[in-house]
């Protein structure tokens, strides 16, 4: 009998990695999932980060300690992939960003995205990015042992 896939919520600015049946999910609102995924392991991973801090709707100007704390915690994140087994030339790489339509988001979003595709091409790792432009959040769930990704939009909160 097939084990029962376990549901993980990654809260901003932290992430997981599993290679057991595992659905890892993000709330995505003005952020980002990094997913990343090894075939030749079942492995898989998801780094929840935000865009730009926000206040009164509008994006704060993002800082050097931002990015650079990011790109900590992404190495943290590989760091673990690898501790599964998993092989940098075996990952599959997803970004998926949620893009709210408020003013001046597209910039900061623009940042984080290149960023992370730098640090990949460091790597030779091919990226694939998807960006979600819309006001209503989304979900994304991940199944950590085939890799697959749904996007859906986010349960009313309450």
């Amino acid at each position: 009998m097939a084990a029962q896939a376990i549901d993980q919520l990654i809260q901003l600015e932290d992430y997981r990695v599993s290679d057991t049946a595992a659905v890892l999910m993000a709330l995505l609102s003005s952020s980002l999932a990094i997913c990343m995924h090894d075939d030749t392991r079942g492995a898989g991973g998801v780094l929840h980060l935000r865009y730009a801090a926000t206040h009164n709707g509008r994006p704060i100007e993002l800082t050097d300690n931002t990015l650079s704390s990011n790109l900590l915690m992404l190495d943290r994140f590989c760091k673990e992939m690898r501790g599964l087994g998993a092989r940098k030339t075996s990952w599959r790489v997803r970004l998926v960003g949620h893009i709210p339509s408020n003013v001046g988001m597209e910039a900061p979003a623009a940042s984080v995205i290149d960023l992370l595709r730098a640090y990949f091409a460091d790597t030779r790792l091919a990226v694939e990015c998807k960006e979600i432009k819309r006001d209503k959040d989304v979900l994304l769930r991940l199944d950590s042992h085939s890799g697959k990704i749904v996007v859906t939009d986010a349960p009313p909160r309450g």
